[in-house]
């Protein structure tokens, strides 16, 4: 993150983390989880615009959050969420998706955190009709691979929810460009939230494996469930405390 975001994003944090932590009535746990340095990929679910500021809140150190590469096509959006270091990330899939990536791998190389939402907007444009949790893109896990850092699962929790209007998606989809918005988009935002913040996992038994799609979606696969546990309150004994171990590669969830 470049001095100028630095400073933008601490001053976001100050200015307008009370009163997002007053409107959420924000609870954290597990935020000594994150280490003091070092890279490391903060991994979430995603079922509102608000889950960053409030993983930014629970966090004491600066991430450099990945959003929609579409929040970028509004001027002043974009302007406001590049200065905070927020960068593009296109939800497209494939080649396209990969090539965006490229700028989490250097802030990771760099020993930064990423924070990433495996869920797209699929959770949060239609929360009402998914489950709480869906099913993770795997980008993310190719992403810690490459950069050898650990994988921090975070579960953000709405303890109360409220709908915002319904935007219809003859009006939504020329902006996000996607058809998870074709039948409108119905957006929540918390009255009570709470961020819990696991032990971050280790993927070095699996840097010397050949990366194939089946190794990918087992990954993939555990951290999701790790998140739900997370999201549950339960394991809290190997996934939030560590006082119990976990293998990653060798113990089921």
């Amino acid at each position: 993150m470049e001095l100028r975001q630095s400073l933008f994003y601490e001053t976001v944090r100050v200015f307008a983390g009370p009163f997002i932590s007053l409107h959420t009535r924000l609870q954290s746990e597990g935020a000594e989880n994150v280490p003091a340095e070092g890279g490391a990929l903060l991994v979430s679910n995603h079922r509102s615009l608000e889950d960053p500021f409030l993983i930014a809140l629970s966090v004491e150190r600066q991430i450099n959050f990945a959003a929609a590469s579409f929040a970028f096509s509004f001027p002043v959006v974009r302007d406001l969420i590049g200065m905070m270091g927020i960068f593009p990330l296109s939800i497209s899939g494939g080649r396209e998706s990969r090539r965006s990536l490229s700028r989490a791998l250097e802030l990771l190389r760099a020993g930064e955190l990423v924070g990433i939402f495996p869920e797209g907007i699929y959770a949060i444009s239609a929360p009402d009709k998914v489950d709480r949790i869906t099913v993770f893109r795997t980008g993310f896990v190719r992403l810690a691979l490459d950069a050898k850092v650990p994988v921090i699962p975070v579960a953000v929790v709405g303890l109360e929810e409220r709908k915002l209007p319904r935007i219809p998606g003859w009006l939504a989809q020329p902006f996000v460009g996607n058809d998870a918005v074709r039948e409108g988009v119905s957006w929540i935002y918390y009255r009570r939230a709470r961020v819990r913040i696991g032990v971050p996992l280790d993927l070095s038994p699996f840097y010397e494996e050949p990366l194939t799609k089946e190794l990918i979606d087992r990954i993939s696969g555990k951290v999701r469930r790790i998140i739900i546990k997370l999201y549950n309150g339960e394991d809290r004994e190997r996934f939030l405390y560590g006082t119990r171990s976990f293998d990653l590669a060798r113990d089921r969830v």
